[in-house]
């Protein structure tokens, strides 16, 4: 799968659809009750919510029964191009809406769908799942609930293990998201490292782009040649090919923007991401034109990264040269 491939995977895993499940995350079966895990400090997460920073807001509506209810998520003004050229239209306006089944087991709020496959998923058949939310009051929609990243699939548990919070407030017809870096997230583990990893070993190429970041994944150093010497959850030392590496994500803000640093000798490689899904309007010009991306809702996205130069710079390093 090619870069452009890989990136409308990840447009379409951090859409709507995904709000309540990571996509490339490691998703682990941990079959059983999740009463234990559920003792939350309604507090804490009341305080957690607070110093979130809010992703979307939209309306919600409940069926007559009381037993469903629809989000809608909206968006006033964006970045479109008027003719060959980018503009911020104040007047933009999108609405996306998904309808879930709702319902409470003990004290968890239960999110339910019918997941249907999307687009590059071969050979998966659609199925039910509930999203398991804590920290509202038990048999009450309204109030503020945090994702477990559980969820329910046939009576059985799968967790997620992704580097972000997120949390919903439910108030009567409005409805906030937000979302939250992991405290304590190990960077170290994820599908980036791995990724690079595999690059200095074999070649090929780095994703920057921030879901890697934040999905959880076992090391690929076996195969790569790797052998780790110190790790915290944001650096890494090793060594690869008779060299000392040293790792380390020095800022990690999800779809937010990333700066990590590779270093071996006296060479220091770094790698850099912006990410915005809300194209600010001094941003949205023919200046940044290579970097602005039509999303499924008709604006345009930005998103600038260095991974060339970041290859490159590794490639030199290990005297490789680079193959364009």
């Amino acid at each position: 799968m090619n870069k452009i491939q890989m990136r409308n995977v990840f447009a379409f895993c951090v859409g709507f659809l995904a709000l309540f499940a990571g996509c490339a995350g490691f998703t682990e079966d941990v079959s059983g009750n999740t009463s234990d895990n559920n003792s939350v400090d309604r507090r804490q997460i009341e305080s957690q919510y607070a110093l979130a920073r809010v992703a979307q807001s939209g309306k919600v509506e409940r069926s007559s029964a009381d037993d469903s209810i629809t989000i809608t998520f909206e968006q006033n003004g964006g970045c479109v191009k008027d003719g060959e050229s980018f503009a911020y239209d104040q007047n933009f306006y999108f609405a996306n809406s998904k309808t879930y089944a709702y319902s409470f087991r003990d004290d968890t709020l239960l999110l339910t769908r019918i997941y249907e496959p999307g687009p590059y998923e071969v050979n998966q058949e659609r199925y039910e799942e509930s999203f398991i939310f804590v920290g509202g009051t038990p048999g009450k929609l309204d109030g503020i609930w945090e994702n477990t990243q559980c969820r329910y699939r046939e009576e059985k548990i799968y967790c997620m293990n992704d580097g972000y919070d997120q949390y919903f407030k439910f108030d009567g017809d409005n409805v906030e998201y937000r979302v939250a870096d992991h405290e304590d997230y190990d960077y170290m583990q994820t599908v980036f490292v791995d990724q690079l990893f595999d690059f200095l070993g074999n070649g090929g190429s780095i994703q920057l782009e921030t879901p890697y970041y934040y999905s959880d994944t076992k090391y690929g150093q076996e195969s790569s040649g790797i052998v780790i010497l110190e790790k915290t959850n944001n650096t890494v030392k090793f060594t690869h090919a008779d060299l000392t590496f040293e790792l380390s994500v020095d800022y990690a803000r999800y779809k937010d923007s990333l700066h990590v640093t590779l270093k071996s000798g006296d060479v220091s490689c770094v790698g850099t991401v912006r990410d915005m899904d809300d194209v600010l309007p001094g941003m949205c010009s023919d200046d940044n034109a290579d970097y602005l991306w039509k999303s499924s809702s008709g604006a345009y996205t930005y998103e600038r990264m260095n991974s060339n130069e970041f290859e490159t710079c590794i490639d030199g390093i290990l005297g490789r040269k680079r193959e364009l």
